[in-house]
């Protein structure tokens, strides 16, 4: 009989997660849970509660921003082995962007509330945790940025 994976197991191969001890992949294990979502399912809400993050075992979820004047707009696009939702860590604990499934989906949830009672207990986890999400985020902004730029030289080449 094979190997019954844990979630201690998806995180520890996770690259996410790469700098994380057994410790700290036990008390993270913890608040978490593996879900499935279907095409167009939102795993976040912009403006909701944020009490979750999600690390993306199979699937494409597509991190957006509602414009009044266009409708949903794709900020990026995250894959297997990459994560969604960076709100439950930062005061007022609000999610700033929808993540809704491109694919199905299949992720494991982690409890921010849950999370964050572990980070007041466990510096070094916190500080491990802040360190991993900032890359993350200063890579999707400089991502970002380069569309920014793009958009905006495709913009002059097309009016000369």
């Amino acid at each position: 009989m094979g190997h019954i994976r844990t979630i201690k197991d998806y995180l520890a191969e996770a690259s996410f997660f790469k700098e994380m001890d057994n410790r700290h992949l036990e008390l993270l294990s913890g608040c978490g849970k593996i879900m499935h979502f279907d095409i167009g399912d939102f795993l976040l809400k912009e403006g909701e509660e944020a009490v979750s993050f999600y690390l993306i075992l199979k699937g494409e979820v597509a991190v957006e921003s509602y414009m009044p004047a266009c409708g949903p707009m794709t900020i990026s696009k995250c894959g297997a082995d990459n994560i969604t939702g960076f709100s439950w860590l930062f005061p007022p604990y609000r999610n700033q962007f929808d993540s809704r499934a491109l694919t199905k989906v299949k992720v494991i949830h982690l409890n921010g509330k849950c999370l964050r009672s572990k980070v007041e207990e466990d510096y070094d986890l916190g500080y491990r945790l802040m360190k991993q999400f900032a890359q993350i985020m200063l890579q999707r902004m400089q991502d970002n940025r380069r569309r920014i730029l793009d958009v905006y030289s495709t913009e002059q080449q097309v009016v000369i």
